[in-house]
């Protein structure tokens, strides 16, 4: 049986940190006696680590433990969950005996909070494109002038990210060098910036708390059969078979983790499904799925034997599926407002990461442009319309 003690102790030993408040060992390595020295960040600096090493991880392992059944819950709270400097910038589960360990290296924050920079920069573009454009002037040498003005503020970025993460490959190191990778845009508070990024990190927990449930790790865990069951019954409620993909039995395990991370973070294993953990489960999954991806490059792989992990475009469709059937009981909004126009927000920006990789991979890949994302935003509109229209005329599915 797992102990949250000895999961704790291990954790610390195998990455050979000391066992206190993650942040103040970072700020021992960088030196910062000007922080480790204000007296105002003493009590935050001396937190005692108990499931984490981090405060806000062990936040988010408390919300997470929240969202899954009561009879589940005795082994989530005896899994350790520590932040880690040095590995790949990923989240890892890991488990030996009395140990349970889930893993969240800093590489995977920095990029997360690289990526949230990103669509910030992208919301910010798509947003002047819908309020601030006048297609129907008649000068079109000044619409062409203000088109490129707003392409250069939410593509530019990217192509950066493109740059910068060959660097991050090769060094192991995740840092945002370039100023427009660091800068939150005004139209996005540092709160809710801040709250996007703790929403790509407890997806990215919430994914590796699932493998332990389901009893993807190296114990036999009695009740992982009811827990695999009542994930059947959910996915088959959303009307989500993952046997229609092409994908090796260890590629379904991490489809079936994703899912599960999904039923946890929007609150649908406890029936307490919202519009806020719609939107943030969202967020976190679509995002994270696309760092990972981007860092990694596996936009595209197969399904041989030694592939574990299916590429981003299953795990994206496999994502939205569920989530699209988890937001059609929420209320439409008075001005429209609905999650399925925020899946299309994030479509258009996977879309445009994913075409940034291609045509820096392909010769013969023709880059979209500002044009193009608008004529697609707008065809999409009509498209979401039309859908949250059917939504009124169909009967929830439960």
């Amino acid at each position: 049986m797992i102990s949250l003690e000895q999961s704790r102790k291990s954790f610390h030993e195998v990455r050979g940190l000391p066992v206190q408040n993650f942040w103040k060992t970072v700020f021992q390595a960088q030196g910062r006696d000007d922080i480790l020295g204000t007296p105002k960040f003493q009590n935050y600096l001396n937190w005692t680590p108990n499931r984490s090493n981090c405060p806000e991880l062990e936040v988010l392992m408390e919300d997470l433990t929240e969202s899954i059944p009561e009879e589940w819950r005795a082994r989530g709270r005896r899994i350790f969950t520590g932040r880690n400097l040095r590995g790949e910038a990923n989240a890892e589960a890991w488990q030996s005996g009395e140990i349970g360990v889930i893993e969240l290296n800093y590489g995977f924050t920095s990029a997360a909070m690289i990526y949230m920079v990103l669509y910030s920069k992208y919301f910010e573009m798509i947003h002047t494109l819908g309020t601030e454009v006048d297609f129907s002037d008649d000068d079109e040498e000044i619409i062409r002038m203000v088109l490129e003005e707003i392409e250069k503020g939410g593509f530019e970025p990217i192509l950066i990210a493109e740059e910068e993460r060959k660097t991050w490959t090769a060094n192991g190191r995740v840092f945002p060098a370039h100023r427009l990778l660091r800068e939150i845009p005004d139209s996005r508070s540092e709160e809710s910036y801040h709250e996007s990024v703790r929403a790509i990190e407890e997806f990215a927990i919430a994914h590796e708390y699932a493998h332990h449930l389901l009893g993807h790790t190296n114990d036999e865990y009695p009740r992982s059969r009811y827990i695999n069951r009542k994930l059947d019954t959910e996915m088959a409620k959303l009307g989500v078979d993952l046997s229609s993909y092409d994908v090796n039995e260890a590629q379904v395990d991490e489809l079936r983790a994703d899912s599960l991370a999904l039923l946890m973070t929007s609150g649908r294993l406890m029936d307490q499904v919202s519009a806020p953990s719609i939107y943030r489960s969202m967020a976190g999954a679509i995002i994270g799925l696309t760092v990972l991806a981007h860092i990694n490059e596996t936009w595209v792989v197969s399904n041989a034997p030694d592939e574990t992990h299916p590429d981003f475009i299953t795990r994206y469709e496999v994502a939205t599926a569920l989530l699209k059937e988890m937001s059609r009981s929420m209320p439409i909004g008075q001005e429209g407002g609905h999650p399925f126009g925020f899946l299309a927000q994030l479509s258009g920006f996977v879309s445009l990461i994913l075409d940034r990789w291609l045509t820096s991979h392909d010769d013969g890949h023709s880059p979209a442009n500002i044009l193009g994302l608008a004529s697609w935003l707008f065809e999409r509109s009509a498209e979401i319309h039309e859908e949250l229209n059917q939504l009124k005329a169909v009967p929830e599915r439960k």
